[in-house]
């Protein structure tokens, strides 16, 4: 005897579900990440499909590393790519001495801090 799956959640309600707990666990890891860069004295701001919209499942996170010295700026990124990793996210961190002016422009138009994402 089958059923008529009035018992089972829906394929999609499943997906949503899971996708609105990976944006939730991408949001604590970026706001322990941007923790990091301001006790170093910068700042994080993230950019690309989580802070612009078409976040899915397989979505990377791309932030900046904003107003950290030159010197200390690396290692920071290292520390930040390194939590986020831990954290279950492929990620591109870019200090911001590393943006190409067409990448700048997207991050200072588009661009949004942890705390602001929801």
């Amino acid at each position: 005897m089958g059923t008529n799956g009035a018992d089972h959640p829906r394929y999609e309600d499943i997906r949503r579900r899971r996708l609105d707990e990976r944006r939730a666990a991408a949001l604590r890891a970026l706001k322990q990440a941007d923790a990091v860069a301001r006790r170093a004295g910068g700042r994080l701001v993230v950019f690309g499909s989580l802070a612009e919209g078409g976040f899915h499942e397989r979505s990377d996170l791309d932030v900046a590393l904003i107003g950290l010295p030159a010197g200390a700026d690396s290692d920071v990124a290292a520390d930040v790519d390194t939590l986020l990793t831990v954290a279950g996210f492929e990620a591109d961190v870019i200090p911001d001495r590393f943006l190409s002016p067409a990448l700048r422009d997207r991050v200072r138009l588009h661009g949004r801090e942890p705390g602001a994402l929801g």
